[in-house]
């Protein structure tokens, strides 16, 4: 704790034992936390970039269909899309790689990697297409905290890969 103090018309900054901090310190430091909390922020809102397309490929997010590229930043709730000529590769924050054929469609429904804190979710839904899906370092540190759905199946992952086709 840190109080602000004017002594011989100088603002000053004393902790609780009344000692002097230097101004610059003071600052450095301030924005420095700012600066982290800020960006741990930004960060935890992403859950991975786009990494190469081929073809037509979409994200839908918040309701809106966008032209995917790459390094587009993916978020929780992101629809991925392919055409009938496309393919999309992702790569998320704790190393998974999706790979999309044509003609499929994902859902990034859930997406929390904070190893900080041993806070770890991830939740994808595979609705229709080819995937190849390679596990991160999530399936690796907490491996039901992975889940993949499909129209008719529910996997559980235990950090491995696996190539997946869901019929219309």
């Amino acid at each position: 704790m840190y109080a602000i103090v004017f002594r011989e018309g100088r603002k000053l900054f004393v902790n609780l034992k009344g000692e002097e901090i230097d101004m610059k310190v003071y600052v450095m430091v301030v924005s420095f936390l700012l600066a982290v909390f800020a960006s741990s922020v930004v960060f935890a809102a992403d859950a991975g970039s786009i990494k190469n397309i081929e073809g037509e490929a979409w994200i839908v997010r918040d309701g809106k269909q966008i032209p995917a590229k790459k390094g587009m930043r993916l978020r929780e709730n992101d629809t991925l899309k392919t055409g009938h000529d496309g393919v999309m590769g992702v790569f998320l924050r704790d190393d998974t790689i999706i790979s999309m054929g044509p003609n499929s469609e994902m859902v990034l429904a859930v997406f929390i990697f904070q190893p900080r804190t041993d806070e770890f979710g991830m939740f994808t839904r595979f609705l229709k297409g080819s995937f190849t899906y390679i596990s991160g370092v999530m399936a690796r540190l907490n491996p039901e905290s992975v889940k993949i759905e499909t129209p008719v199946s529910m996997v559980s992952i235990r950090g491995t890969h696996f190539l997946i086709n869901v019929k219309d």
